[in-house]
């Protein structure tokens, strides 16, 4: 296509706008979004649409900027934007490294975490020796799943788990599965250590200048069908001391990507597809959601390991309480977790690790 051609093309569209009512304007550039963010155990959703000349603005940029290359400009729900999905990839000793798309970050606080090579490994023989893979397979594959909204105590090997499943407004057969008590949520941390997980929070601790981590919150995630996401935040408001990293555990070969992120303003959609040995980290206030995806025709799932970490403080442990969903850390326990602040890496001493199996 030709300069020419393009300038004709843009001008066409931009007349053709300014002659539309305002509301047809409205309707074709800017649907309503739906976004939630979750607050302890409830979703709070809220509706809008965004505003026309903004929405028109960054619609109008992305056409020209994906004239050479046309196929990558896809429409989703009335919504222009290009899946990118050759991301940065990990490169020397850059452990951390922001999530970019051609070099733009539309998630200021969305990174990608080179794992130790041992880590998959351990947490994989674990959910194996647990009884915990099988137990996802008769969920998500074989079925029946739970009720939306449904959660129940389980034991693996002697230890208390609950598992629950969220609610329907999450559109999908999603599980999450987390130790119920603190003697499962330390022996999950012992695999964790022999993974060499030690080495993850050295990263962290360096990279974002914290004083102290602990790794406060655990589960499993499983899903085998969503039918489209429910975005949502993991945290909020910790001072950028605290985040969520999602480990693929068992991913199914040939899918779309399966993370979706919502820009910090709220206007453009981003896939990001997992890898072995690299973690998503989640942090203060960033929209994303389980993309969609069916992988029941193959008989397969999806599973992931999370892992949140924080630099717990008095200033923001009243907002860390509010993103649990699980039994424990205990709900609402803010000492709990001030108790156990920074047991596990330490800026000044060396000896805060996370525990080590017995042998």
């Amino acid at each position: 296509m030709t300069l020419f051609s393009s300038v004709v093309i843009l001008g066409a569209v931009l007349l053709l706008l300014l002659l539309l009512p305002h509301d047809v304007q409205a309707f074709a550039f800017s649907p309503p979004i739906v976004c939630g963010y979750r607050l302890g155990s409830s979703h709070h959703l809220r509706s809008f649409s965004p505003r026309f000349s903004s929405r028109l603005q960054w619609t109008v940029s992305d056409f020209l900027n994906n004239l050479q290359n046309p196929n990558e400009l896809l429409i989703e729900d009335d919504v222009a934007f290009v899946k990118q999905l050759d991301l940065n990839k990990s490169s020397g000793d850059n452990i951390i490294t922001p999530m970019s798309w051609d070099g733009k970050r539309i998630s200021e606080n969305m990174y990608r975490v080179t794992l130790p090579s041992t880590l998959l490994q351990e947490l994989r023989n674990y959910i194996n020796h647990m009884g915990i893979t099988d137990f996802y397979r008769g969920l998500v594959i074989d079925g029946p799943p739970y009720n939306p909204g449904e959660e129940k105590t389980v034991t693996f090997q002697e230890q208390n788990w609950m598992v629950h499943r969220p609610k329907s407004h999450w559109r999908s057969n999603m599980h999450w599965l987390s130790p119920a008590n603190e003697a499962a949520h330390d022996d999950y941390l012992t695999v964790l250590s022999a993974g060499g997980f030690d080495q993850v929070l050295d990263s962290i601790g360096a990279y974002f200048d914290l004083d102290g981590l602990s790794a406060y919150h655990l589960s499993f995630i499983g899903v085998s069908q969503c039918e489209r996401g429910f975005i949502h935040t993991d945290v909020n408001d910790s001072g950028v001391m605290a985040f969520n990293l999602i480990i693929p555990l068992m991913l199914v070969e040939g899918e779309s990507p399966e993370l979706e992120i919502l820009s910090d303003d709220e206007t453009t959609t981003r896939y990001y597809q997992y890898e072995y040995n690299v973690a998503s980290m989640i942090g203060d206030d960033a929209l994303h959601a389980t993309a969609s995806c069916d992988y029941m025709p193959k008989g397969e799932m999806r599973l992931c390991a999370t892992v949140y970490v924080g630099d717990i403080t008095t200033t923001n442990v009243r907002n860390l309480l509010m993103s649990l969903t699980q039994a424990y850390p205990p709900v609402g326990n803010a000492q709990h977790l001030l108790d156990r602040a920074g047991c596990h890496w330490s800026r000044t001493d060396a000896t805060k690790r996370l525990p080590v199996p017995v042998k």
